[in-house]
């Protein structure tokens, strides 16, 4: 028996939280590897006589995913500090499991659209980086759900 008889979901939500955290690093792990990929390749890469580094598109996508990591980064050790103290972090667990897999998702597939074709094969670690956060997406509650109980917190419904 887990704790005491109805008492049982209370341990099991530090178990969750724990591995939220988990999947929250795990996401900032495969975004950085992305950004890192956009950042040697772009330079190298070459279209109509220009290098992908020079395009808008790609400077906006490689800021914005370094400024997310960032974010992500933050709002995880944040997250794993307060539950270290022993504090409540029902809030900032559904945050984080939310943010960061859908985040590095959008990170991963600017990558993929950068390399092309041939970040769609299975030769480059983006595919198996989006097929992994793909379903980090939905385990241990989607998003939309994660999403839910935050609003559900701020506004105080409990519907």
């Amino acid at each position: 028996m887990l704790g005491k008889r109805g008492q049982g979901f209370l341990p099991m939500q530090v178990r969750l939280g724990t591995r939220r955290i988990e999947m929250a690093s795990w996401s900032i792990g495969m975004a950085q590897r992305a950004l890192d990929m956009m950042i040697e390749y772009a330079p190298q890469r070459v279209t109509f006589g220009k290098a992908l580094s020079s395009r808008q598109t790609v400077q906006n996508w490689v800021s914005d995913a370094a400024t997310r990591i960032h974010a992500m980064r933050l709002m995880t050790y944040d997250c794993a500090w307060k539950m270290d103290e022993g504090r409540d972090t029902r809030q900032e667990i559904s945050m984080i499991k939310s943010y960061c897999t859908e985040t590095a998702y959008d990170i991963v597939d600017h990558a993929m659209q950068m390399f092309g074709g041939m970040g769609m094969t299975r030769e480059m670690p983006l595919y198996l980086l989006s097929n992994k956060l793909r379903t980090m997406r939905i385990y241990d509650g989607p998003s939309e759900i994660h999403n839910w109980v935050v609003a559900r917190d701020l506004l105080g419904t409990r519907d």
